[in-house]
């Protein structure tokens, strides 16, 4: 889910998506991308360059997915909103308590 939320702002690099997601250790961002690429939501485009140079973008299948993706994009959003709001009133509170 998360590759595809970067993904949905336009093509990028292997490395690009390591730095986007530096939680994420090399197997496992190149297993998932194997994997988002065999069930045909991203697309692979490997130039013959040398170096070779891999792009990754999401396919037309995979655009399919984006309003699910937007939703919970949005979704959490409000969430911290919600969440800072019910941080400050605890803190509100704290303070009304200890006086």
């Amino acid at each position: 889910m998360i590759c595809l939320y970067w993904l949905d702002s336009g093509t990028r690099r292997f490395n690009e998506l390591r730095r986007l997601m530096p939680d994420i250790s090399h197997k496992v961002l190149a297993a998932t991308l194997r994997s988002l690429e065999s069930e045909g939501l991203i697309s692979r485009t490997v130039y013959a360059e040398v170096p070779p140079r891999v792009e990754y973008s999401i396919s037309s299948h995979g655009v399919t997915v984006l309003p699910i993706l937007q939703a919970v994009r949005g979704w959490g959003h409000k969430h911290l909103e919600w969440k800072q709001l019910s941080d400050q009133g605890n803190r509100e509170d704290r303070r009304t308590n200890r006086s």
